[in-house]
């Protein structure tokens, strides 16, 4: 694929990701993507156990580790920011290789009661989930809360 290829895709994606964002907003919901930090701010960890590389069905990851990284996805996990940033072109980058020969590299995750959080990676599962793909493969690392 091209770069005008990918680049038609990424701006399709975004705004797929601005109506997911006007949707939440006008609902009093934030229009950003959920972040870990937020929802671990007022509980106790009491270890993290490595669960290795695993089979992540996409529709379970729904959101990122950091705040500042939630800032470039709407809640459906497609992307935000303007065609004319790095961000855009990494996300083209990755696209064109989806579309070329795959994205194989492993995402790194934290698992919290269930649901996937996303540490690295967040570029691939949103280039993945726009192209309506199942799966992708994960390093998970499970958090547990103090009961």
């Amino acid at each position: 694929m091209d770069v005008k290829g990918a680049e038609s895709h990424y701006l399709a994606a975004r705004k797929m990701g601005q109506k997911e964002y006007s949707r939440n907003i006008s609902k009093g919901q934030t229009g950003y993507l959920p972040f870990l930090e937020g929802v671990l701010k007022n509980i106790e960890i009491v270890y993290e156990l490595d669960l290795g590389i695993v089979d992540l069905p996409l529709k379970k990851i729904i959101g990122t580790y950091t705040y500042a990284r939630s800032r470039s996805f709407a809640g459906n996990y497609m992307p935000l920011l303007t065609l004319r940033t790095e961000f855009a072109s990494k996300w083209a980058s990755l696209c064109s290789a989806h579309i070329n020969e795959g994205i194989r590299d492993p995402i790194k995750v934290y698992e919290y009661l269930n649901w996937f959080y996303v540490v690295e990676g967040n570029k691939r599962v949103s280039v993945l989930k726009y192209f309506d793909a199942y799966s992708i493969q994960g390093q998970v690392s499970r958090l547990v809360p103090k009961k």
